[in-house]
């Protein structure tokens, strides 16, 4: 997964030892009230979740601190994209969002696809999570 081959100007270096910098608070709260957000489940389980194109979920990286990762099924093939960069910005190749959720409403309200590095994906359906996720990392 390289969903950032598009550099943004101004960004200020702050990787950590272990992974993006860390969203905010704020954002992590955020995102935990939404109810495509699946929290810290392994890459399998989201795929299993996923039955038919355009459907999405958002579930928090198990290999990487701070990152969180768009699951979803474009064309019949399930897709997994990066939504931080090591600079902690929430974005896709070519735009920059204030938090994961601001991210995945634009995309799905306006009906865009989020355009990756390789892959571009079409968020029609969430899949509803089925207890409350615990916070972020």
């Amino acid at each position: 997964m390289q969903p950032f081959t598009a550099p943004l100007n101004n960004l200020e270096s702050s990787v950590t030892a272990t992974g993006p910098k860390c969203l905010s608070v704020q954002q992590r709260m955020q995102l935990a009230q939404e109810l495509w957000y699946h929290g810290p489940i392994t890459r399998k389980q989201a795929e299993d979740l996923l039955k038919q194109d355009g459907d999405f979920l958002v579930r928090e990286s198990q290999g990487t601190m701070g990152q969180f990762v768009l699951t979803g099924v474009q064309n019949n093939i399930k897709k997994h994209l990066l939504l931080v960069d090591p600079n902690g910005v929430v974005r896709t190749k070519c735009l920059t969002f204030t938090s994961v959720s601001h991210l995945i409403n634009y995309h799905r309200d306006n009906e865009l696809p989020i355009v990756s590095a390789e892959s571009a994906l079409v968020l029609r359906n969430p899949v509803i999570r089925r207890s409350t996720p615990p916070q972020p990392r």
